[in-house]
C-alpha cells in the first residue's frame, strides 16, 4: 500500500500567493457588489477576473506539465561546507517552453536552483551550492519542481523521486602542520620510514629518526659529523594519525575533525599518510586516490 509520500508525488500542489490572496480578496468584493447592485458591468468585470484566474491555472498546469528534474552532486562534500554541483532541468515537450523554474532539493543538501526559460526539447544546467549538516552516507530521493507562473497568483509544485547517495567527509579543523611528526593528545602521528630510494642528489647532516643504513660514511668521515644520502624520493614523511578510541560523543568528533584536517594538510604537503580508527590501520600512502581513503574512512566511522 502506497503512503502518503507516494501519492504526494503525483499530485500537484497549489498554494495562493500573496498576491493571490488579494486577488482573491478583490473578487469577492466585486463579487458581493454584483450580486448587491445587479449592474451588469460589475457582472462583466468579475467575469474577466474569474477568467483570468482559469487561464492561469491552465497555463500554470502546461508550464509544469513533463518536466524532468535531476542532481549533479558535488565531487567532495565536507560537513557544513557548501559544494559546488547543479540542479538540472529537462523539457521533453515538442511544443511548449517552460518559464520561471524553481528548483530544490528536499531532504538532503538544501541545493536551490531558478531557472528562467527551458526551450523545448532542451536542457539547462543551473550552478547549485550542496549543504550537508554531518557527515556519513547521506541518501537522498526527492527534488521539487515549482513555479508561480504566469500571473504570480498561486504556486504550484511537484515533487519527484530521484534517489541518490553521496558520502559527506567530516568538516577538516585547520591546523598547521607540525615540522616533524609528534603526538597531540587524541591525535598521534610517528614517524615511519622516510623514502630513501632513487637517485643520488646529494648529503645533508644526519636528524633524529633517520635509519643508520642512509649515513654515508666516507662523507662522514670526512665532514666530521653524520651525513645521510639525499635520494630523489626525499622529503616524504610516512606518518599514522591515530584516533584515540577512548573519546565518545563531542570530543570524538572534534578528534575526527581535527584528523581530516591533518590529513588535507599532510597531503598537500605531499607526505604519505596513514590512518588508525577504531581497530583499522591504513597503510601510509601518497596521491589524491588514498586521500580520498583516508577521509572516507574518517567519514564512515561510528558516532559513539
Amino acid at each position: 500500500m502506497k503512503n502518503w509520500r507516494d501519492w504526494f508525488g503525483h499530485y500537484t500542489v497549489v498554494r495562493p500567493t500573496r498576491e493571490g490572496v488579494a486577488y482573491l480578496a478583490l473578487l469577492v468584493g466585486v463579487l458581493f457588489g454584483a450580486v448587491n447592485t445587479g449592474n451588469n458591468l460589475v457582472y462583466i468585470v468579475l467575469g474577466v477576473l474569474l477568467g483570468m484566474l482559469v487561464v492561469a491555472n491552465v497555463i500554470a498546469e502546461w508550464n509544469l506539465r513533463g518536466l524532468q528534474v535531476t542532481r549533479r552532486l558535488p565531487g567532495e562534500a565536507f560537513a557544513g561546507i557548501p559544494g559546488t554541483g547543479a540542479l538540472v532541468l529537462q523539457n521533453p515537450r515538442r511544443r511548449g517552453a517552460a518559464y520561471a523554474i524553481d528548483l530544490e532539493a528536499l531532504d538532503g543538501g538544501q541545493a536551490r536552483a531558478h531557472v528562467e526559460f527551458c526551450a523545448p526539447g532542451g536542457r539547462v544546467e543551473m550552478p547549485a551550492a550542496f549543504t550537508f549538516a554531518h557527515r556519513g552516507v547521506v541518501p537522498m530521493s526527492r527534488l521539487r519542481v515549482a513555479s508561480a507562473f504566469p500571473f504570480g497568483l498561486v504556486r504550484r509544485w511537484r515533487v519527484v523521486e530521484v534517489p541518490a547517495e553521496v558520502l559527506v567527509y567530516p568538516s577538516p579543523l585547520s591546523r598547521p602542520v607540525p615540522a616533524a611528526p609528534s603526538g597531540e593528545g587524541d591525535e598521534h602521528a610517528s614517524r615511519g620510514r622516510p623514502g630513501w630510494t632513487g637517485e643520488f642528489a646529494g648529503l645533508r647532516p644526519w636528524r633524529p629518526g633517520d635509519p643508520l643504513r642512509r649515513v654515508h660514511w666516507p662523507s662522514s668521515a670526512r665532514a666530521g659529523q653524520p651525513l645521510v644520502a639525499v635520494r630523489s624520493a626525499e622529503g616524504v614523511e610516512e606518518l599514522y594519525l591515530r584516533l584515540d578510541p577512548a573519546l565518545r560523543g563531542e570530543a570524538r568528533e572534534d578528534a575526527i575533525r581535527r584528523l581530516a584536517g591533518r590529513v588535507e594538510a599532510h597531503f598537500a604537503r605531499g607526505d604519505a599518510v596513514g590512518l588508525e580508527a577504531d581497530g583499522e590501520t591504513l597503510e601510509p600512502r601518497t596521491g589524491s586516490t588514498w586521500r580520498r581513503r583516508c577521509l572516507s574512512r574518517l567519514a564512515l566511522l561510528e558516532a559513539r
